[in-house]
């Protein structure tokens, strides 16, 4: 097995730019959001039928490359129920010397060991060359045993003994493993803490899996959860730049600046495939009244400005960053975004151009 070392990955804190501004370094396709599971705690809309046209996904990803976005990833929904159109966004992202970034799925998708093997196969051979990411924790209720023998399969197509790596949500980093470990012990593997890591990796003669925590929230389908994520301290302001410099497309087309949980929420829309391109996207990112201020400013500054317009608008402190930004937006407490004390109104029914009227409105800097 290679050597591990600690890299940042999506979710991992980086250092503030010294000029700070949205400037996407990595773009993520969701084609579809369906999905064969229903997980209580999932924030995905995957009721949505819509499916991402796939030469409007081809023409997009030309630009971000044009753009100088160099970093891809594919989510859902489930990847793997669109094959198609990931076998074609790889095949043209490889041809561009895209780096891949991971492909999220739930790993129990597959109808038998056959099928697994034969459309990973034309994933490996479309130029893949990214991890595939796992979601493993006690929401999915999954079959353990399927998802040891998707493990068993993309060791072998892919021949690479870290090409996989886990994902799990939990209150606390060192708790809800209870998935993982039965899955470790179904690939004769052992669950142990990398103190280099920072994380929890599962070992087996064959495979090296990082676990990646998620800081699990309550939101959307998960509000009823028990839990108060109101930890009364402070997130730690990181502008972003974790989850955040990013264009995340769903499969309405529709583009949000990040993957967290208020990712998919209107409010967060700053451009449409189907209708703009890359650099009109990041100019409209820029002047969004909560992007923009948040990649220059900080989530810090949204909140300093609920708290001191209304003491009393929040019901306390958060560390969860992702769980502070899509309070704010539903609650309709962020400035210029549903009423929420700016002078802009209803960003996402603004429409506006980029001659002039972003100036006049005084958006743009």
């Amino acid at each position: 097995m290679r050597d591990l070392k600690p890299t940042l990955g999506r979710g991992d804190k980086r250092a503030p730019a010294p000029s700070r501004t949205f400037r996407p370094n990595y773009l993520s396709f969701a084609g579809t959001y369906q999905c064969n599971l229903a997980c209580p705690h999932c924030c995905v809309p995957i009721e949505w039928t819509d499916r991402l046209d796939i030469p409007t996904a081809l023409r997009f990803l030309e630009q971000a490359h044009e753009a100088g976005i160099g970093t891809l990833g594919f989510t859902g929904g489930e990847p793997f129920l669109y094959p198609e159109f990931l076998n074609a966004l790889t095949a043209r992202a490889a041809e561009l010397g895209f780096k891949f970034d991971k492909l999220m799925t739930n790993g129990v998708w597959h109808a038998d060991a056959a099928h697994a093997e034969r459309v990973l196969a034309a994933l490996r051979d479309a130029g893949f060359t990214g991890k595939i990411g796992l979601s493993v924790d006690k929401f999915h209720g999954m079959d353990i045993d399927k998802l040891a023998e998707f493990c068993r399969v993309t060791r072998q197509v892919f021949a690479r003994d870290t090409v996989l790596s886990l994902s799990y949500a939990s209150r606390d980093p060192h708790k809800g493993l209870e998935p993982i470990r039965r899955l470790a012990a179904a690939l004769d593997g052992v669950v142990e803490w990398s103190k280099l890591l920072g994380r929890y990796l599962v070992v087996s003669d064959d495979l090296t899996m990082t676990a990646c925590w998620n800081h699990l929230a309550t939101v959307e389908r998960a509000e009823e959860l028990p839990g108060d994520p109101w930890d009364g301290t402070w997130f730690e302001e990181d502008y972003c730049e974790g989850p955040g410099q990013a264009l995340i497309v769903n499969p309405k087309g529709e583009v949000k600046p990040c993957c967290g949980f208020a990712s998919d929420l209107d409010q967060l829309t700053i451009g449409n495939i189907y209708t703009d391109s890359v650099e009109e996207i990041v100019r409209s990112a820029r002047a969004h009244p909560v992007v923009g201020t948040i990649f220059r400013d900080g989530l810090s500054a949204i909140r300093d400005e609920i708290l001191q317009r209304d003491p009393n608008a929040l019901p306390g402190a958060t560390t969860n960053h992702c769980y502070f930004c899509w309070f704010v937006l539903t609650r309709g407490l962020a400035a210029g975004v549903n009423g929420g004390g700016g002078k802009v109104g209803n960003w996402v029914d603004l429409k506006p151009n980029f001659t002039g009227e972003l100036i006049q409105l005084g958006l743009k800097r």
